[in-house]
């Protein structure tokens, strides 16, 4: 049994300890670690989420900006695409309901392990948050950097953070996603037709090559191909059914006004879509130097389409006319394949010839 005497000095060992792991934890990111009453980052900004007219986003490598034109969100970096008011929502909440938890650095050379440096510092992964009311004044500016999945409290996550010039760098208790694409800050699904929907499709390639597949059965999942060369045989189904699923739930990664994205004529593919309730949907893409894939969109219809089909289609080129898209690279591929990317040379076993 330990005594009492024994018992204060293991007490007193284990409490050296545990406070000297502390000192060790701070002193990693040069922190004071003081623990604050809670209080909010943005006291006045809960109070002015109505007055907010302008949010900004920069990195080291961009600057996306949304502003509100006669009450819609529009990203202005991209010619006033339409945002989503729900991604602008749930920022400006986040943002205002940020609470200091402790205080961190104040040494420069120390803010990239936290990531709140200066966007301007080289190799920067900050991200600057601004938010404007309508005088155009600042409601909040901020330096994002790393997530913390260690707090503790009413939030199990939170954020390191530094007001541009100012020193203290802070850890705050609260959500905070910050859109940095251009995806997150629009609805990123654009266009969909469903794959069940599809009856043919034809693929012309800029060197003339053409792959045409339809629906083997009306209610079947499988496609078959209508200019099967012969000695030929499909290596995998799934490549051909697949091809059903270009246009389904289709979503962007970028978007551009018609003209800022130039697709070379000399490498262009044409796409066509057919559904069986008389939509057809044509699409142009191509794969850019930068190794990006960007497509445009064009609906009509069959000429017996119902009158829905007809407002159907309208409403697609309501909605793409405007616009050029980068799209998925597995996208791209269901919607440019080539006979050659899915078939293999048929084998005789019987003679052991191709």
């Amino acid at each position: 049994m330990i005594s009492p005497k024994s018992f204060i000095g293991f007490t007193a060992v284990t409490a050296v300890i545990v406070i000297a792991a502390g000192v060790s934890v701070a002193s990693r990111y040069g922190a004071t670690s003081v623990v604050t009453d809670d209080a909010r980052l943005f006291p006045a900004l809960s109070g002015q989420l109505s007055d907010v007219t302008k949010v900004t986003v920069q990195d080291a490598e961009k600057t996306l900006t949304v502003k509100q034109q006669n009450g819609k969100w529009q990203l202005v970096s991209r010619q006033g695409y339409a945002a989503s008011g729900e991604a602008i929502r749930d920022l400006l909440l986040g943002l205002s309901e940020l609470r200091i938890r402790e205080s961190k650095t104040k040494k420069p050379d120390r803010y990239t392990r936290l990531d709140v440096e200066d966007i301007t510092t080289k190799k920067a992964k900050s991200k600057l948050l601004t938010v404007k009311g309508k005088d155009g004044s600042k409601l909040a500016e901020i330096l994002v950097g790393k997530v913390n999945n260690e707090i503790t409290g009413a939030t199990n996550v939170g954020r390191y953070v530094r007001k541009p010039g100012d020193e203290q760098s802070w850890l705050v208790a609260g959500r905070l996603e910050v859109p940095d694409t251009v995806a997150k800050w629009v609805k990123p699904e654009f266009l969909s037709v469903l794959n069940k929907r599809v009856a043919k499709v034809t693929v012309i390639h800029p060197d003339g090559q053409t792959m045409m597949v339809s629906r083997a059965a009306a209610k079947g999942t499988k496609f078959k191909i209508e200019n099967m060369p012969e000695g030929r045989i499909i290596e995998y189904q799934s490549d051909i059914d697949n091809m059903g699923d270009g246009l389904d739930k289709l979503e962007l990664e970028d978007v551009k006004e018609t003209g800022k994205v130039t697709l070379p004529k000399d490498k262009i593919t044409g796409t066509e879509y057919v559904t069986t309730d008389g939509l057809i949907v044509d699409v142009e893409l191509a794969e850019l130097q930068d190794g990006n894939f960007w497509a445009r969109f064009k609906a009509r219809t069959a000429d017996d389409a119902s009158d829905d089909i007809k407002r159907e289609a309208g409403a697609i080129n309501a909605q793409t006319s405007k616009w050029i898209y980068q799209v998925p690279a597995h996208k791209y591929r269901y919607m440019s394949r080539k006979l050659s990317d899915v078939l293999k040379a048929f084998k005789d076993k019987k003679k052991g010839k191709k």
